[in-house]
């Protein structure tokens, strides 16, 4: 069901180092399922009263394993991110625990640097990762979208589990699917979160296994 938005050339090749160093993996070929659950296209109480909650959510750190799949191969690799309303810091290590990209987002401009110290830059994260990763991180979408909640901006459709959390959500052009959520203290409150997240737009699947949460 639709629903509206809710309301209150050389920069390439230095960073294909930074492809190749995501060791290539035969697992990310489960970013393509989807968990089995019983879910409702509706949305309900329980799920309109949890967006209404995570409304208070401005600030959040995590440790993830993140898994992208594109172009017919798979690599993984670990991301740390911190995120405030006015700037994003996402750290991406090899599986061997080296620094790989470290990309910085403020209100004027994205800036990603590769494992040589070179900087790049561009107006969005998403073109500045298919420019030089192959693959885009939809990283406006996914500040909301790792919460379990579509973003307020775009209409979306979704479908819930029977406790409000969503099951399915599509927006933006992406299809993301959640499981294993568990309650979360974040620094507003304490509320039910996706340990996992699957994203897939097109031939890029991205897979995040949430580790800690901050």
């Amino acid at each position: 069901m639709l629903r509206p938005p809710f309301r209150p050339g050389s920069g390439r090749q230095a960073l294909i180092a930074v492809g190749l160093a995501l060791a290539c993996t035969t697992g990310v070929t489960a970013c393509s399922s989807v968990p089995t659950a019983p879910a409702v296209i509706s949305a309900t109480p329980a799920s309109q009263q949890r967006d209404q909650r995570l409304l208070a959510v401005t600030q959040f750190a995590l440790e993830a394993k993140l898994a992208v799949q594109f172009n017919g191969k798979g690599y993984t690799a670990r991301l740390q991110w911190q995120h405030t309303p006015a700037t994003d810091q996402l750290r991406i290590f090899s599986p061997l625990g080296q620094q790989i990209a470290l990309i910085d987002r403020s209100a004027e401009s994205v800036t990603l640097t590769d494992q040589s110290g070179k900087q790049h830059h561009a107006g969005d994260v998403a073109s500045l990762t298919e420019k030089l990763l192959g693959w885009r991180l939809p990283l406006t979408g996914l500040s909301q979208w790792v919460l379990g909640t579509p973003h307020p901006h775009t209409e979306y459709e979704a479908s819930y589990l029977s406790t409000g959390e969503p099951h399915t959500l599509r927006q933006d052009g992406w299809q993301i699917a959640y499981d294993d959520y568990k309650p979360t203290i974040l620094p507003e409150i304490t509320e039910s979160l996706p340990g996992l997240v699957r994203l897939q737009q097109d031939d890029i699947r991205l897979k995040l296994l949430i580790q800690h949460w901050e």
